[in-house]
């Protein structure tokens, strides 16, 4: 195998790993499911919305399908679907123009501007993600979470559909 190759591999697989042990492996989440969370979440046509572990960004798409005027902002850590969202951005760089795919660990970049927080998370990374959304995030601001609620705060609205995972919103 070429050396290139095999660096690449190792690049996009650790990093993948990295990923999963940080906060959850990369799962799509299905057009239905996205469409779940964007039919009855109430926005501003202007909010400025952050998907923390954005995988390929699918989800900060389909917002900016809906809300053209937004600003999607996704931050993952695993390198190949960030490739992946990043060729989706390429091949529409009018359509998409803000939506932002970024590489970096979500526990340590600041999202104070945000008025909408989407992740799917794995429940043991639930209470340091909620510390840093509540030391940084303004009152008000709506953080919607895939599959499992947070046992320590009471979802504002509970979101679900036909055979789809829930989706909990809180408002900080």
């Amino acid at each position: 195998m070429h050396p290139l190759i095999l660096l690449l591999f190792v690049l996009f697989l650790g990093t993948m790993a990295w990923g999963a042990l940080l906060a959850a492996p990369w799962v799509p989440t299905l057009k239905k499911q996205r469409d779940l969370l964007i039919d009855n979440l109430a926005i501003n046509e202007r909010s400025v919305i952050y998907d923390l572990g954005c995988g390929s960004g699918s989800i900060l798409f389909a917002f900016s399908d809906r809300y053209p005027n937004a600003t999607c902002i996704g931050y993952d850590v695993a390198l190949f679907p960030l490739l992946l969202g990043s060729l989706v951005k390429m091949r529409h760089p009018k359509k998409y123009r803000n939506v932002h795919l970024r590489f970096g660990n979500f526990f340590k970049k600041t999202v104070t501007d945000a008025d909408v927080v989407v992740a799917f998370l794995m429940k043991n990374v639930y209470d340091k993600f909620f510390a840093q959304l509540t030391r940084n995030l303004r009152p008000g601001t709506i953080v919607a979470i895939e599959a499992w609620p947070y046992d320590k705060h009471s979802p504002t609205q509970v979101i679900t559909g036909d055979k789809l995972v829930p989706w909990y919103v809180y408002h900080l």
